[in-house]
């Protein structure tokens, strides 16, 4: 019978067989081996190739130099209308619906010289709109105050996580102090339970001011008369005709969430005072009264009842515990550190915004107080008037009462938008266009008028939604223009108020956004691909994105989409004219 082989013995593991010979492995299991190490060897074969092809195909992404994608040089928006050139210093009076034209002093075609009295109003009902002028000025004013204080509260703010850690550090002061000094804490043998405990012998000592009585008090509990009753029945004190006096000093303690076992809470010091009067039956000629209880009870702190303050019970832990609760309430109302920057962002621009609110207000009220001035308008320069209307018809139709003309330089009269009145004030330059020579010069703004024309195409865009507000341009008179042109209007918005001090506008292509936040694709400090989460603000003609914070000109951001834009991707610096494909 041939010898049967162990499976030690098949591999060549242990010892040798009886005959002396080294057991041999079968061909049929050698084969098997050898099959089964070409399958490993092949699957690892393929696995490694295909990660090589997988991060060979994966190659450095490029970035971009921010000072090459953005700008920092945005003034402000432009914006352009159309005028008309004149040849004299214009003055037009007009009337508002608060004025009442007591008189007009001058006529067609008279001559004037400068400070003649034109028109002389009745100052009545200007008066109340100063009025309501300086009203709305002061408000604006509280507001901006207000903002501010808002702003600078939120600059002070603590974060979550500052209170959290707070908080923990309070907690473990409130644990030492009861663990390391029980003295801190209210003596238990002291407190009697409101309820259902047999209450002190009438005779037991106490009650006095340096040794009051000590109650649990449910914190929700009024004190009221009731409570008084109830507090000096427990005590055994019920006032009556067997007790017809009664003062008594107690504290009453509270505890949080669980009467008998939560943590103190807080120590209330009450003074209870009765008097029972026993009623009459009353004789001849003197009615019968009935019996009368009266009950005050006064509330102190504790301190009062003691010799040594410093001694008073629970005094420790109720500080630390009111501590405790206040800080738990910030925390519950707190914000991050990132949702305080959001909000000091919001807080700044609505600050600036009601800056912006402030000065139209301030404005509105200088031109009333001009209004109102003794009742009179005077000629601003000398001059010849060249129109005399009806006041009645003048305001019904927008146009002026007088219109004064003089010499020396040009004009440009046109209108503004109602939507550029905050952002466009006298003083300002512009750009002028003539349509017919293409003359080009600079002028000054040196009024813009209260009122809007009621014609809203005239020398505007045409939106019949919109108002605009004539304005008048002055032009030297080396200026190549000519009477009548035509001219072409450009002047540079004041978009100061829509700005939070950030200047660095990107490129929009480069920004993403999740879930409302938005973000970029940046070169870190180790040179890998990071998400960077960065504050956005304004965005200019749909192209570039105002950076707020997260991002700065020395940075390189790389174009956000692709199978190789990931987070820890190797990073190669690169131009934008390699990512435009120009020139290659």
């Amino acid at each position: 019978m041939s010898e049967k082989l162990t499976l030690r013995e098949k591999l060549h593991i242990g010892e040798k067989r009886p005959d002396g010979e080294k057991p041999r492995m079968s061909k049929k299991l050698k084969k098997g081996i050898i099959a089964a190490a070409c399958v490993v060897g092949v699957c690892g074969a393929v696995w490694g190739g295909l990660t090589i092809a997988r991060n060979a195909q994966r190659g450095d992404v490029n970035v971009y130099a921010v000072n090459e994608c953005a700008m920092t040089d945005y003034w402000g928006d432009t914006s352009n209308t159309s005028g008309m050139v004149t040849t004299d210093k214009l003055q037009k009076i007009y009337i508002s619906q608060s004025q009442t034209v007591k008189k007009v002093w001058v006529k067609e075609g008279d001559s004037v010289k400068k400070g003649t009295v034109l028109v002389s109003y009745d100052s009545t009902l200007t008066q109340a709109t100063v009025e309501r002028a300086k009203i709305d000025y002061d408000r604006q004013t509280e507001n901006l105050e207000v903002m501010k204080n808002g702003l600078e509260l939120l600059k002070k703010a603590k974060n979550k996580e500052t209170l959290e850690a707070e908080l923990k550090k309070l907690q473990d002061e409130l644990e030492k102090a009861i663990k390391d000094d029980p003295s801190s804490v209210v003596d238990e043998t002291k407190i009697t339970a409101p309820v259902n405990i047999t209450p002190a012998d009438a005779e037991t000592p106490g009650g006095t001011a340096k040794n009051p009585f000590f109650i649990l008090w449910p914190l929700e509990k009024p004190l009221n008369d009731e409570a008084a009753k109830e507090i000096l029945t427990l005590l055994n004190k019920p006032i009556g005709e067997a007790n017809p006096k009664v003062e008594v000093y107690v504290v009453l303690v509270t505890r949080r969430g669980d009467i008998k076992g939560g943590l103190l809470d807080n120590q209330w010091g009450i003074r209870i005072t009765g008097q029972y009067t026993a009623g009459t039956a009353g004789s001849e000629g003197q009615p019968a009264t009935e019996a009368k209880t009266e009950i005050s009870m006064v509330l102190m702190t504790p301190e009062v009842f003691f010799s040594d303050p410093e001694k008073t019970y629970g005094e420790t832990v109720t500080k630390l515990q009111r501590k405790i609760a206040q800080i738990q309430e910030l925390v519950d109302a707190s914000m991050t550190q990132l949702e305080i920057n959001k909000a000091i962002l919001e807080k700044a621009q609505a600050v600036k915004e009601q800056e912006v609110n402030l000065k139209v207000a301030k404005l509105k009220l200088d031109k009333k107080l001009a209004e109102l001035g003794d009742g009179n308008v005077y000629a601003e320069f000398d001059g010849t008037v060249k129109a005399v209307r009806d006041p009645d018809e003048a305001y019904n139709n927008s146009e002026a009462v007088v219109e004064l003309s003089g010499g020396g330089g040009y004009y440009v009269t046109g209108t503004l938008s109602e939507m550029d009145l905050g952002s466009v004030q006298v003083g300002d330059s512009v750009s002028i266009s003539s349509w017919m020579t293409g003359a080009a010069c600079e002028g000054t703004i040196v009024s813009i008028d209260d009122y809007p024309t009621s014609n809203g195409n005239n020398w505007g865009d045409g939106n019949r939604n919109v108002s605009y507000y004539p304005f008048k341009v002055f032009v030297t008179e080396d200026a190549n223009l000519q009477p009548n042109d035509y001219v072409d209007i450009q002047y540079q918005k004041d978009t100061s108020a829509e700005e939070s001090g950030s200047s660095l506008y990107l490129q929009s292509m480069f920004i993403r956004e999740d879930n409302g936040k938005s973000y970029v694709m940046a070169r870190g400090e180790d040179g890998r691909l990071e998400q960077r989460w960065v504050q956005t603000g304004r965005d200019l003609w749909g192209s570039y994105t105002q950076i707020r914070g997260g991002l700065t000109i020395d940075d390189y951001v790389a174009f956000p989409y692709g199978r190789d834009v990931v987070e820890g991707a190797h990073t190669q610096e690169a131009t934008t004219d390699q990512l435009y494909n120009y020139g290659i």
